[in-house]
């Protein structure tokens, strides 16, 4: 639903930028015209990244392209038109943030504050104007706010995913051993690679399988939180897991 109408959004704030630029900037000089051919691309950037684009890297590319675009029409308008302008990398920010993941949209969010910081700087330095500086300063701290709200949210929305995982993977495995009670499949027996478990790394993936993360299992099991990371990396390793999930899974379905 947001996707749907954040491109609608987003070709709306596009027109009305463009169409504040023109107005402002009254001579059709060479400079206009390509701002007008900059503000095509970075809307035809847009399209193809969301029709075309699959690979993670190149869409990733797409966005070092579009923090470019902005930066350039930014030297070719009217410092007025910059404060509008500056929209666009908010636009950027949100954007990656429903198209990247944490990692790719952590690297867009630093180049895209780290542009227009060079931007108001460059500002500063051309205008020697005194009264520059505090725009400079709100419009830094705004885009700053923005990108570490926006990375927030998107560490809480992998989160949710991982847990939403780690439901119904457990919940898969539940329905499976209920299954097998119901047909009479009493008899159990663990996978033999549980024996070679110690008894701490059991006391572990017990307390996986129930769900408790590491600062909880080091206060139950009076251990530092280091010692518990470490117990299970060499659990994984053991028995050949990728991460906490599928322990949690094997856990459950072992019944250690």
């Amino acid at each position: 639903m947001i996707k749907k109408y954040f491109w609608l959004l987003k070709f709306f704030i596009t027109a009305l930028i463009i169409f504040l630029a023109l107005r402002f900037e009254r001579t059709a000089s060479v400079r206009l015209f390509y701002f007008a051919y900059l503000a095509i691309g970075y809307v035809s950037v847009g399209i193809v990244r969301k029709l075309f684009i699959r690979s993670n890297n190149i869409r990733l590319l797409t966005f070092f392209i579009d923090i470019a675009i902005v930066f350039t029409m930014e030297t070719l308008t009217r410092y007025v038109i910059n404060y509008a302008l500056h929209t666009f990398y908010i636009v950027i920010l949100i954007d990656a943030y429903m198209e990247l993941d944490k990692k790719p949209f952590a690297i867009i969010g630093s180049v895209a504050g780290l542009t227009s910081l060079l931007k108001y700087i460059n500002m500063l330095l051309l205008t020697r104007s005194f009264s520059k500086v505090a725009e400079t300063v709100f419009f830094s701290l705004f885009t700053i706010f923005i990108i570490f709200t926006v990375y927030l949210l998107k560490e809480v929305r992998e989160e949710k995913g991982k847990t939403e995982m780690v439901y119904k993977e457990l919940l898969a495995t539940y329905k499976e051993l209920e299954g097998k009670y119901k047909n009479g499949m009493m008899a159990f027996e663990p996978e033999p690679i549980v024996e070679e478990l110690t008894e701490r790394e059991k006391e572990i993936c017990r307390l996986i399988g129930d769900g408790r993360n590491n600062k909880e299992i080091s206060e139950t099991l009076f251990i530092s939180e280091g010692t518990v990371k470490n117990h299970i990396t060499n659990i994984l390793k053991k028995i050949e897991l990728r991460d906490r999930t599928q322990l949690a899974v094997f856990a459950l379905k072992n019944r250690i």
